[in-house]
């Protein structure tokens, strides 16, 4: 085999390392999530609304935001669990997906922040929060009590 060739692997190696994305979520753009939860948690709506893409209609959102606000209880949120992130490019642009959850002792609420990036600024595309509650009585994430519903 003729050694020409044989440099050529170690280049294309290291070129095709440089172009695999890094396996680590953005911190930055975490930051910017656990905050926008904490906007919509202590009412700060102005704040919030300012986070959002232009993709959003202003008023549709001000009106979801006491249902979505129901769903966490009053006070400073916990530190969120980051459960997994998604980056991707496509024809439409460039978003990050990023859950997390927030651990109360009545609930576990999940949040769902999807990023765009419009002009070159990370913007809220969508929000989603879900709910779960725990058992009366779970001290926390895994309790192995039953949850017992009485009908009056």
């Amino acid at each position: 085999m003729n050694q020409s060739y044989l440099a050529l692997v170690p280049v294309a190696c290291v070129m095709a390392a440089c172009s695999v994305p890094t396996m680590a979520a953005n911190e930055e753009l975490a930051v910017e999530a656990r905050d926008a939860y904490a906007d919509l948690v202590e009412g700060r709506d102005d704040a919030l609304i300012a986070r959002l893409s232009s993709a959003n209609s202003e008023a549709e959102v001000r009106a979801q935001l006491p249902m979505l606000r129901s769903f966490a209880p009053e006070g400073l949120p916990p530190q969120p669990t980051t459960t997994g992130w998604r980056s991707e490019v496509t024809t439409s642009g460039q978003r990050y997906a990023l859950g997390q959850i927030y651990e109360y002792p009545d609930r576990s609420v999940t949040a769902q922040t999807v990023f765009l990036k419009e002009d070159g600024v990370w913007k809220i595309e969508s929000f989603n929060i879900n709910a779960r509650m725990k058992p009366v009585g779970a001290s926390g994430a895994g309790s192995d009590e039953a949850l017992i519903v009485v009908k009056e």
